[in-house]
């Protein structure tokens, strides 16, 4: 494998395990029952991403590198800070907005400086971004 396409999956394995991270932090302040079952369902896809995405990684003899402890750290604090006292479930929904738009920010500029990938993780990248932006615009409802 490739020197690009091993960034292009470390980019994808990233993105679902910031992802999986903090929609696991912020579902229990989530107290409307649609945004709560969106939310769930897009972190079972984070989740399913992760292993699926390790899997490949592990066929190209690659370890999964997990998002550093002081990256996490500083994602939960910014998520503790922004609904201490509480979160209105349009606060929560912008969170997860921005959020969600940073990662498919982070997908894009990572499919763009690896043009000469395969085919499959192309399709596969677009596919990702597809899934986020449609989780983006799921969330919208809760603004």
């Amino acid at each position: 494998m490739e020197h690009q396409e091993r960034c292009v999956l470390d980019g994808f394995y990233k993105n679902a395990s910031v992802g999986m991270d903090a929609t696991a932090n912020i579902l229990g302040k989530v107290q409307q029952s649609g945004l709560r079952e969106v939310m769930c369902h897009q972190l079972k896809y984070y989740e399913d991403q992760k292993e699926s995405i390790a899997r490949q990684m592990e066929e190209y003899h690659m370890t999964p590198e997990e998002t550093g402890t002081m990256a996490k750290l500083c994602s939960n604090m910014s998520i503790q800070m922004r609904t201490l006292g509480g979160a209105s479930t349009s606060e929560i929904a912008k969170l997860m907005v921005e959020g969600t738009n940073m990662g498919i920010i982070q997908l894009t500029q990572v499919l763009h400086s690896h043009p000469d990938i395969g085919e499959k993780l192309k399709r596969q990248g677009k596919e990702i971004v597809r899934h986020e932006e449609a989780y983006m615009e799921r969330l919208k409802a809760y603004l």
